[in-house]
């Protein structure tokens, strides 16, 4: 079969190739009825933009960049690419993963020429890309819109999406104290950096609030590169003043602690009520399912990419955009003994 391209859609919708671009492109300047007309044309036609043909006829790359410090096979990235790519096809765009831990060694110059080869429209970039302050001025200077996914600082240098790890944290660890636990015990996320440092911050100021003290000793960093927490929980359960609930900074370093429980024949949740953060596919696939906070990780790369996309079409967007959260309440925690 012949390829459709601009140049028929213009012919057979009766407009200038102009209009059918302002169409794909999701700009205004379209009558409404024409618009419509337009884009059941292209859907009926099946009608595939070239973005190399694209990024000739104009300034546009038609190309975004998802920037990660190191792509990873992990559900946190898997859901943040996910959303992204959602919010690009919907918009006509292509979606580029970008890693900058093997950019790292070059000279400033040289990183910034190679990150300009690759000619992005804008850039959305995930943790803790987003807290660097020397890629956001190499991005100024490039020109680059840039638009942020869970910031902990340098909030006015671009618009961000975000959920309140903070409330989440306090909200997570309420839950417990109203479970009966006063013994709470929190594992540090290596991985988090500044949304740990806020989840951390959500569990002391909960702790306060009830009247109950933050034992220093009974905060610990798990570290996924040696086994997401086990050995840290394995020490916090031998003590003999051993916590009744552990409120895991992710997921995974709660699997982590769950997996220490077992080996000390501890039972979950009648010897002790784990928790952990972000909704991760597995908390289903463990015994007991693991109780959570759920966190929009795909709802926020998608929304963080159609900002961008809005950016880049001249139009304003907010300094901030807040998704929520909720406690995905499980049996891996319950009132204790």
């Amino acid at each position: 079969m012949t390829r459709i391209t601009i140049v028929d859609l213009a012919r057979m919708s009766g407009v200038s190739i102009k209009t059918v671009s302002r169409v794909l492109n999701k700009q205004t300047g379209v009558r409404p009825e024409k618009r419509a007309e337009i884009e059941k044309l292209i859907a009926d036609t099946g009608f595939k933009p070239n973005p190399a043909a694209r990024a000739l006829s104009g300034s546009r790359s038609y190309l975004i960049g998802l920037i990660f410090e190191r792509p990873v096979t992990h559900y946190y990235q898997h859901e943040l690419q996910i959303g992204a790519l959602d919010a690009c096809r919907q918009a006509g765009y292509h979606l580029v993963i970008e890693g900058l831990a093997d950019l790292r060694h070059l000279p400033r110059d040289q990183m910034k020429a190679q990150l300009a080869t690759s000619r992005f429209d804008g850039v959305v970039l995930a943790p803790p890309v987003c807290d660097d302050a020397f890629m956001l001025d190499l991005f100024d200077e490039l020109e680059v819109p840039v638009v942020r996914i869970s910031p902990v600082q340098h909030f006015e240098r671009s618009p961000y999406v975000f959920i309140d790890d903070e409330a989440a944290g306090y909200d997570l660890t309420r839950w417990l104290i109203e479970l009966g636990h006063r013994r709470i015990a929190f594992i540090e996320n290596l991985r988090g950096r500044g949304s740990n440092e806020a989840r951390k911050a959500g569990y002391r100021q909960a702790l306060a609030d009830a009247g109950l003290e933050s034992h220093p000793e009974w905060i610990v960093r798990g570290d996924v590169r040696v086994n997401n927490g086990f050995d840290e929980a394995e020490t916090l359960l031998s003590r003999p003043d051993r916590p009744t609930a552990i409120f895991a900074a992710a997921d995974y370093i709660a699997f982590g602690a769950m997996a220490a429980a077992a080996k000390l024949k501890l039972s979950v949740p009648e010897d002790l009520s784990i928790v952990g953060f972000d909704d991760a596919p597995g908390t289903l696939s463990v015994w007991p399912p693991l109780s959570t906070v759920h966190q929009p990780m795909k709802g926020l790369a998608e929304e963080a990419t159609r900002m961008l996309l809005e950016r880049i079409n001249g139009r304003d967007v907010p300094a901030a955009h807040q998704l929520d959260y909720f406690i995905a309440k499980r049996q891996s925690a319950a009132a204790p003994k």
